[in-house]
């Protein structure tokens, strides 16, 4: 088996002060078997609370999971838990492979202001990018232009053009 029984409020605990203990409180909303599951800080009956050799891959309310063979603070160990919820360090199912990049272009867009930092409306520009397109148009009453988009990081021109 590759995991470990999750450990729940009344399951055992051997504890080497106490002797026989259970779990005595556990997570508020998750259930393993219809009792709360056992997490990291929560108590044993001896006063004990879950420590250590706990999951470091499944987290409860933020919390790492317990499981059969957690220790308490007492030296105590788990040897109670669920017979059908399996908490294991690492997956079982199919490799994980990377996604692919996703290149979803680039775009830029320029505001123009005057020397007082105001918006320059109705301003006929012209923009060039590196590979030659040539994009023209008016600023709007904001002082911007349209936004252009290329497939590849590109440096682009922007002039004043006499032909809009």
């Amino acid at each position: 088996m590759s995991g470990k029984p999750a450990a729940r409020a009344t399951d055992a605990t051997t504890c080497p002060a106490h002797a026989a203990q259970k779990i005595v409180a556990g997570s508020p909303d998750v259930f393993f078997d219809g009792l709360p599951a056992a997490r990291l800080g929560d108590p044993a009956s001896c006063g004990s609370s879950i420590s250590g050799n706990i999951s470091a891959t499944v987290f409860i309310n933020g919390k790492n999971a317990a499981t059969q063979g957690s220790l308490g603070s007492h030296g105590d160990v788990i040897v109670g838990g669920s017979g059908t919820v399996i908490i294991g360090q690492s997956g079982g199912g199919a490799a994980i492979s990377p996604v692919p990049p996703i290149n979803l272009g680039f775009d830029e867009q320029f505001t123009l202001l005057d020397a007082d930092g105001e918006p320059v409306p109705d301003f006929a520009y012209k923009i060039t990018t590196a590979s030659g397109k040539v994009i023209r148009g008016v600023t709007n009453e904001r002082g911007l232009t349209q936004r252009v988009s290329t497939r590849a990081s590109e440096m682009l021109h922007l002039e004043p053009d006499d032909l809009a």
